[in-house]
């Protein structure tokens, strides 16, 4: 096989195969039909002489071929799209550009939000595509097929990215949230006022989450009464009942009208709530994204001006 015989297109196809390792999902994810990248796998089965992707009861696997190009087809094309495609400088006010970013709820709302609006404010060109932080954040990040990962510094574990930069963005911590007619609390987050009444859990994808353990090493008991996914939800789960909720206090603070809730100053020892920004330490030298890192830092920056904010992303300060 010969170089000229290589369609850039074909690996753009093939590198979303082994990513996706399922026809449609990768199609879709190319804004493609499913028979053009059925078409695109059968040209490129036959140019690289192997059948790359086998069936395997209901599912797709990958041939020892196709997991050895895996890293080498990524490289070869954000090498391309870094040094070719990529402009050399970038005018948010003018030029098109989408960026992807991977975080909580907590962080569609504390810092997502507020980006959006400056990104609107600047041109219509601009795009922030959000997803929530699934269990392939680590290959997204290390492979470089998303812009930032905004995560809390004590679930990564770096040495596990060796390729990528992180830039601090968010201390907050966590606080006590009730409904503002709960019977028996008072004015703070105590023990007797956890192990006395119903509580509401944080869950990540079915594990504890890390103010769960804290709050299991410092002896407080909670009788669970009810479990949520999201930061978001757990405010507005409250009003009419009993329960009691551990929200980062940021969110809180956004939520006590809307969801008729109040702050509990905690007396329980809480760890603080650190989130960094993650990204392919390829993406360092590029105008966009060193001008988006700074859009994330301003915004960062401003939350400390809210009224109520406390703590400050570390290096702002």
């Amino acid at each position: 096989m010969k170089l000229g015989q290589v369609d850039l297109n074909l690996l753009v196809v093939l590198d979303a195969l082994l990513r996706e390792k399922n026809v449609t999902r990768a199609a879709e994810s190319l804004h493609l039909s499913q028979p053009a990248v059925s078409t695109a796998l059968a040209r490129l089965r036959r140019t690289l002489g192997d059948e790359l992707l086998y069936k395997n009861g209901r599912y797709l696997e990958l041939t020892p071929r196709a997991e050895s190009l895996i890293e080498p087809v990524r490289e070869v094309l954000a090498a391309i799209e870094q040094t070719i495609v990529a402009p050399p400088t970038f005018d948010p006010t003018a030029d098109t550009r989408r960026f992807s970013v991977v975080g909580s709820d907590y962080v569609a709302v504390t810092l997502l939000r507020p980006l959006v609006a400056r990104l609107s404010g600047l041109a219509t060109g601009l795009r922030l595509d959000a997803s929530p932080v699934g269990s392939r954040y680590l290959d997204a990040l290390q492979r470089d097929e998303i812009d930032v990962a905004v995560l809390p510094d004590r679930i990564v574990d770096e040495r596990s990215l060796p390729g990528c930069s992180r830039m601090p963005v968010i201390v907050d911590r966590f606080v006590g949230l009730v409904w503002t007619g709960h019977p028996r609390a008072g004015k703070r987050l105590t023990a007797e006022l956890l192990a006395g009444s119903p509580y509401l859990e944080y869950v990540v994808e079915g594990r504890r989450s890390i103010v769960e353990q804290e709050l299991d090493a410092a002896g407080c008991n909670r009788r669970v009464a009810a479990t949520a996914s999201g930061f978001v939800t757990m405010p507005l789960m409250l009003p009419g009942t009993e329960l009691v909720a551990v929200v980062p206090e940021r969110l809180a603070l956004r939520m006590t009208a809307a969801a008729d809730v109040r702050v509990l100053e905690p007396d329980v020892p809480l760890p603080l709530l650190q989130q960094s920004a993650f990204w392919h330490s390829r993406r360092d030298r590029d105008p966009g994204h060193v001008w988006l890192r700074g859009q994330l830092l301003a915004v960062a920056e401003a939350e400390l001006l809210r009224p109520g904010a406390r703590g400050a992303p570390a290096g702002l300060a």
